[in-house]
């Protein structure tokens, strides 16, 4: 069984398209999306509607959904982004408020994987996991074998015990029975790792590996929209970046 696993859309059409064509070719079980599909991009309406209409799809909620849902969410996150969600807010008029509370769950635990936004600990403080002592941390909130996490937009992958691993882009990397394991496929929309490209990865249940995967998209036509729709130009010009 294939899981296709990817987060952090934020907005951005053309990126999210590109991976889901990829996905379409997969054909895997199912996908799993880790929050944040709206915030920082020009087009939460056409990534919510694309994301609500995916087959089979399992989706865990970002803290940018929750800051849609309410504004007390925002108090902690920055200028660009608080800002970025007031305007969505206004654009989406509040029509995908109750899809939105129905489709995504705080935290997902199966027999395969847990999901979650940002950490297992305490999932609902939106914690980030960048290093291997906050994945440490991460791994003695439960008792997983492996949980997907987004949050940091940067792809990883913690052993417990052994601290972060090298995640090669195409390369897959074998989960060692008894092990446990912490991934990020980084981030569809908003990379910042440098990489410009969208990313995401495959889950092979049978094989027991994740491979990171890139794909390129028109970076110039969506930061153009950015710039049209009257955000920020930064959060345009970061896109060329993956910053």
């Amino acid at each position: 069984m294939k899981v296709f696993v990817c987060s952090d859309v934020h907005g951005n059409m053309r990126a999210f398209q590109a991976v889901l064509e990829v996905y379409r070719g997969e054909r895997p079980h199912e996908l799993l999306f880790l929050g944040d599909c709206v915030g920082y991009g020009a087009h939460p309406d056409a990534c919510l509607d694309i994301l609500f209409n995916l087959p089979r799809a399992r989706l865990i909620l970002g803290n940018h959904e929750a800051a849609l849902l309410d504004a007390r969410e925002r108090v902690e996150m920055n200028g660009f982004a608080a800002g970025a969600i007031g305007w969505s807010e206004r654009m989406l008029e509040r029509r995908y408020d109750d899809a939105i509370r129905r489709r995504f769950a705080m935290r997902y635990g199966g027999r395969r994987y847990d999901a979650v936004h940002a950490s297992p600990y305490h999932p609902e403080d939106w914690n980030y996991v960048f290093s291997a002592l906050e994945a440490e941390q991460a791994f003695f909130a439960g008792s997983f074998a492996l949980c997907f996490i987004g949050h940091t937009h940067i792809p990883a992958l913690y052993a417990f015990g052994a601290g972060e691993m090298i995640l090669d882009e195409d390369v897959p990397f074998r989960l060692e029975p008894g092990g446990r394991y912490i991934v990020n496929p980084g981030s569809v929309g908003q990379p910042r790792d440098g990489d410009p490209r969208a990313a995401y990865c495959i889950f092979d249940t049978d094989s027991g590996t994740i491979t990171l995967r890139r794909c390129a998209y028109d970076v110039a036509a969506e930061a153009q929209d950015i710039f049209d729709a009257g955000l920020p130009r930064y959060l345009g010009e970061r896109l060329f970046h993956g910053s």
